[in-house]
């Protein structure tokens, strides 16, 4: 594999970054209702993240030798808060498997990419999973029927 695959690869993922910095800044703009308390930071808190993802990706595309895209993924748009978390969860999901073709892309002896890849992919795991989490499609199971309440006294 070589570096232009990994340059490419990494594009890709900065154009979800830059999608994310878009679509959660509007969905914290237009969630209204009883969820705007809670949501509104939460979209924003997530732009943020992505904001700084998206200077270490470009930043690292440089260093490659690449030139770090400008064009943002598909910014999806909604004023309902579980379309909301569906769209970040689909965003989420095509972030990651951006990372994960990077990684693949790296040579077997570029350690240090790779182990900078890792850990972008675990933050994209944790936000696919409470994403997940928010949109239901990832509940406990094992062991949920022995889960007995105590009163505390």
């Amino acid at each position: 594999m070589g570096r232009a695959e990994l340059v490419e690869n990494l594009n890709k993922a900065l154009s979800y970054e830059l999608a994310g910095i878009i679509q959660y800044s509007q969905h914290s703009y237009l969630v209204t209702g009883k969820d705007r308390e809670v949501f509104k930071d939460f979209f924003r808190d997530m732009a943020e993240e992505a904001q700084k993802h998206a200077e270490v990706v470009g930043d690292k595309v440089v260093a490659l030798g690449g030139i770090p895209t400008v064009e943002p993924a598909m910014i999806r748009q909604s004023v309902n808060i579980d379309e909301m978390l569906k769209q970040g969860l689909e965003l989420e999901r095509e972030a990651i498997t951006a990372y994960m073709a990077a990684w693949a892309a790296c040579d077997d002896n570029d350690l240090p990419q790779k182990f900078w890849l890792e850990g972008q992919i675990a933050d994209e795991q944790m936000h696919i999973e409470e994403l997940e989490k928010l949109t239901s499609e990832r509940t406990a199971k094992a062991g949920a029927e022995k889960i007995v309440l105590r009163e505390i006294s």
